[in-house]
């Protein structure tokens, strides 16, 4: 059988099979960030993280619309039990509180108990450190150097390599600047 083909011509359907990450999406919030993460990866949740009783009926029923994917969702980030998930999570993502890093706020910075980045950190080791982790955050004074000095820090001594980058709002096309900055760390 000749299987070569000319240019421009084509032969059926390509039968690709992709492959899903497996999420767990911390400080979920009505599911934003991880709805936008899958427009450029596969990925399938298997946990979410809230606190917020009303947000997460939000999730709740977008899971019954479809809109993403059924999995528990755990009201306290210090409370889960990470064991039946170790070995299993290839991406952690989240957007943890910027309350303590706000200008705005009490500008309490890592003294702020609703900083929870050592809970964030707490879930990379127990997971059994996911192949990605993608955070985002405020892009205020505080907030940097706390990343820059403690969360970058401990990221590679984690074994990541890590990288992160300043965006708008506006450069997606949105009126308003609304600086933040994401993280992305690569393990493996």
């Amino acid at each position: 059988t000749n299987l070569s083909l000319q240019h421009g011509q084509s032969v059926g359907v390509l039968n690709v099979a992709s492959c899903s990450l497996n999420a767990v999406s911390v400080c979920s919030g009505i599911e934003g960030f991880g709805l936008g993460l899958q427009q450029v990866i596969s990925t399938r949740t298997i946990l979410y993280l809230e606190i917020e009783a009303s947000v997460a009926a939000i999730l709740a029923a977008r899971m019954e619309e479809g809109l993403i994917h059924p999995a528990p969702v755990w009201s306290d980030i210090k409370s889960l039990d990470t064991e039946p998930f170790r070995g299993k999570v290839d991406i952690l993502f989240g957007s943890p509180p910027c309350t303590p890093f706000s200008v705005a706020g009490e500008k309490l910075a890592e003294d702020d108990a609703r900083n929870l980045w050592p809970d964030f950190a707490r879930l990379i080791r127990e997971f059994g450190f996911p192949t990605w982790v993608f955070m985002e955050n405020v892009s205020g004074p505080l907030f940097l150097r706390y990343y820059f000095f403690d969360i970058r820090k401990e990221l590679r001594e984690m074994g990541y390599t890590v990288t992160e980058g300043l965006f708008s709002a506006a450069e997606t096309g949105a009126p308003q600047k609304r600086q933040r900055i994401f993280i992305l760390a690569y393990r493996g």
